[in-house]
């Protein structure tokens, strides 16, 4: 029998598997698929449970503390699992024996290839009703369960990818809008599924500019600047999306100083959900891995933000999510 090591595992897909939140071992339990856990003394993945032999109901949270915080799954069968999950979607999130953050983690994997897959198949309306969809799946998840943001970073997907970067934003939005004090069910549900939103535009830049692995030319930055622009056009007539939802995509990169794009407007021209974003956004990508550099630390990225307020950032929403983001 091999013996589990409480060593940190890789975080990322490497060798032929995906890592998964170990949380989530209750619903992967229902999988007819290999699980596997990595142990730190042979310097590898090792099989934890084979297909068809579930484990035993009663010691799921146990075995899965024992694990750390990933199990894999082999990338061969990736893809069949984020399916699985979600075409359940709504079961595995509402799923209580199964932490807020946990789910939210499964949130994420299930949605690894559909947020994409809608983006690409050129029918905005199919990924605003995604979008409105997983908006209302995290705000039950992360704004009802009042989820710490430091949780939510600890099991969220921080690399390039767009469906991590998307939910993570929408994540963090809903739990630095209720610390700015915001209450009501309606605008919560505005600001997660305008957060999910933000980044809509994106899907009219080229691939070439949105897939480089290494840093953009003054020409690919000047392409990727008319996303908030591209976006807003195209929902602009949309009686799904509302004003608010609008200036979330359109203004998200407007500095308060007056510096930022697409068109410097400054300070109170810029839409207070629009500067929440800003903030989040720029956090998640801070903190995010990419292939030309490494991803910042929680602490320089909060360092980076303070240094911007009155800035880049409104004063009062930047010191409301450091405070947030350092509460334990």
């Amino acid at each position: 029998m091999v013996t589990l090591a409480p060593a940190p595992p890789p975080a990322v897909e490497q060798d032929g598997f995906v890592p998964l939140a170990s949380g989530i071992l209750r619903f992967l339990n229902r999988s007819n698929l290999d699980l596997f856990f990595w142990n730190s003394k042979v310097g590898r993945q090792v099989l934890f449970r084979q297909a068809d032999t579930p484990l035993d109901e009663s010691r799921i949270d146990e075995l899965a503390a024992r694990c750390g915080d990933y199990l894999y799954v082999r990338t061969t069968d990736f893809e069949d699992v984020c399916e699985c999950m979600f075409s359940t979607l709504d079961d595995v999130t509402g799923d209580d024996q199964i932490a807020p953050t946990d789910r939210f983690a499964l949130l994420q994997a299930a949605l690894s290839f559909e947020v994409d897959k809608q983006l690409d198949a050129n029918r905005p309306d199919d990924y605003l009703k995604l979008a409105r969809h997983v908006g209302d799946l995290i705000g039950k998840l992360v704004g009802e369960n009042r989820v710490l943001p430091s949780n939510l970073f600890r099991i969220a997907k921080h690399d390039a990818t767009t469906f991590a970067h998307v939910t993570n934003v929408a994540g963090y939005a809903t739990t630095l809008a209720q610390a700015l004090g915001v209450t009501d069910a309606d605008d919560l549900d505005e600001i997660v599924v305008g957060a999910m939103l933000h980044d809509i535009g994106k899907r009219h830049i080229p691939k070439r500019v949105l897939a480089k692995t290494s840093r953009l030319s003054n020409e690919e930055r000047e392409l990727m600047r008319e996303h908030p622009l591209l976006g807003y056009e195209e929902l602009a007539y949309s009686p799904d999306v509302t004003h608010a939802q609008r200036m979330m995509i359109y203004q998200h990169h407007e500095h308060v100083d007056g510096s930022g794009y697409p068109v410097k407007i400054l300070g109170d021209e810029i839409h207070p959900w629009a500067k929440l974003v800003a903030v989040v956004d720029v956090f998640d990508a801070l903190t995010g891995r990419r292939p030309y550099r490494r991803a910042m630390t929680v602490r320089d990225a909060v360092q980076f933000i303070a240094d911007r307020v009155d800035k880049q950032f409104d004063k009062e929403i930047a010191t409301c999510w450091i405070s947030a983001i350092n509460a334990k």
